[in-house]
């Protein structure tokens, strides 16, 4: 089983405690000799390998739908800069599985893989990376092995060769620390594009993929199952956390989101968190609409970017969402957006508070 260590979260700091205080038990005991002390010790990697059934879930969407989704937990293997799992998904047919998006590292894309067989022992014939972000598609190698075509858009795959490039010059760069968390990661450039959209015909299913946002370097898209009603949208959706903005043109963002919400669709998968409805997505435009709005008045006011990330820290703390740390992220990356675009829109009104505010409080 391959290494891998976990920071946990809440709950799941209870079961790793109560583990790590069955070894001490043996360890003070006479009864031990140092040989199974030892073992002890070489067997604590295991027993934290086995908290892999604690760390992830599979929702069956619609029949043969599948979606893995990730707890929220940072990997202390892979790339730090990509260190939570995004959500994967599945699709068996009667002539083989579909992959869409493969997670953050091998470790968890062989998860998945386990998953898939528990399910099929038909060949995975494909595997589609809706965007070139490390933490949807650092798995891919997993897939590749098993001689899956691995298809994505055509800025995607140049975004995904910048990553490795750069890759490479941190590696170079590096201390020790980048090498040994990514030992043994290959990043294979995906051999199948497609520009706009693309159908794939596989067991009587048919299956859409589209370009639905220009992402700087890179391509944002969707992949459309229409007889299942359900809808991938990768980094394009976050259900409780907060999201990547960097070089997404929010504007079109939020345009790309409305257009979607008039699909006919009863699920969304997003990048990270549970598969939603049309209300789930609905609330996470409405959140990027409020943070253009907030960051747009107090720019227009002429406030500095730190003011601008101190005040619409202190509003956003009514969310309860994961991945927090991306805030002061999100709020330069809109910031200098609007710098660059003031000719574009009318001048904005803020809103009292934080959309769903009340919502988010009411959470148990």
């Amino acid at each position: 089983m391959p290494r891998c260590m976990w920071i946990y979260r809440k709950s799941r700091e209870s079961k790793l405690e109560e583990s790590r205080r069955r070894i001490s038990s043996a360890q003070s005991s006479k009864r031990f000799g140092f040989g199974l002390l030892l073992s002890a010790f070489c067997f604590l990697p295991c027993v934290l390998g086995l908290a892999t059934g604690w760390l992830y879930k599979v929702q069956e969407v619609k029949p043969n739908v599948f979606a893995w989704v990730s707890d929220d937990v940072l990997d202390l293997e892979g790339d730090p800069q990509f260190d939570r799992a995004g959500t994967a998904g599945f699709v068996v047919t009667s002539e083989g599985v579909v992959v869409i998006d493969t997670t953050n590292t091998p470790f968890h894309a062989r998860e998945l893989l386990y998953e898939i067989r528990h399910r099929s022992e038909l060949p995975v014939r494909y595997v589609i990376d809706t965007n070139s972000d490390g933490e949807q598609m650092l798995g891919n190698e997993v897939f590749t092995e098993l001689q899956a075509s691995v298809i994505c858009s055509t800025k995607a795959q140049e975004g995904i060769r910048q990553y490795r490039q750069m890759l490479i010059r941190r590696l170079d760069d590096d201390d020790g620390r980048l090498r040994n968390r990514m030992r043994g990661f290959h990043i294979p450039v995906p051999t199948q594009t497609f520009s706009g959209e693309m159908t794939l015909q596989l067991g009587g299913q048919a299956i859409k993929l589209t370009t639905l946002l220009r992402n700087g370097a890179s391509d944002d898209s969707a992949v459309y199952l229409p007889a299942a009603k359900v809808l991938f949208l990768g980094e394009l959706f976050q259900n409780g956390y907060f999201p990547r903005i960097e070089s997404r043109d929010l504007h079109d963002w939020i345009g790309a989101l409305r257009q979607v919400e008039a699909w006919n669709v009863d699920v969304y998968v997003p990048g990270h968190g549970d598969p939603g409805g049309k209300k789930e997505l609905a609330d996470f435009r409405q959140f990027l609409e409020w943070l253009q709005k907030e960051v747009a008045v107090r720019s227009k006011e002429g406030k500095s970017l730190s003011q601008v990330k101190r005040e619409v820290d202190s509003l956003v703390e009514n969310y309860r969402w994961h991945a927090p740390e991306l805030i002061p992220e999100e709020v330069e990356a809109v910031y200098k957006q609007l710098g660059n675009t003031r000719s574009r829109g009318a001048a904005l009104q803020p809103s009292a508070q934080a959309p769903l505010a009340e919502q988010q409080a009411m959470r148990p």
